[in-house]
């Protein structure tokens, strides 16, 4: 039961940093040349999960935007809403499922005790 505790709270804060990355993205969605990042997750040898931020250095898309000298070319984020998204809704449900692993394991421990007495 405690491996258990232990690989869903890995996960819960795995995933907890992969929102922390995906809110970072969805905030500079809007600033010229960001580059995203993203979120990969490396298996931990005794159970559980770590998270391993990446920059994506993919060029955004370049546009022409006006200047006080005419136009000029500007390269923009490379950040995908829709990914962001449907990025969020994973990590969203990721989160929720070792919630429930937690709580699951705490009601066998504490059942565990409860025969013990």
């Amino acid at each position: 039961m405690l491996p258990a505790i232990h690989t869903a709270l890995s996960g819960l804060s795995a995933f907890s940093k992969s929102v922390e990355v995906t809110a970072h993205n969805l905030a500079n969605v809007n600033t010229d040349g960001f580059k995203k990042s993203k979120t990969e997750f490396v298996e931990i040898e005794t159970g559980g999960v770590l998270p391993v931020v990446e920059k994506d250095n993919v060029e955004g898309p370049a546009v022409l935007k006006n200047s006080d000298h005419g136009p000029v070319p500007v390269t923009l984020s490379n950040v995908d809403v829709g990914e962001e998204s449907v990025n969020l809704i994973m990590a969203q449900r990721a989160f929720e499922a070792n919630l429930q692993t937690l709580r699951t394991a705490g009601q066998m421990l504490g059942s565990v005790l409860d025969i013990q007495k």
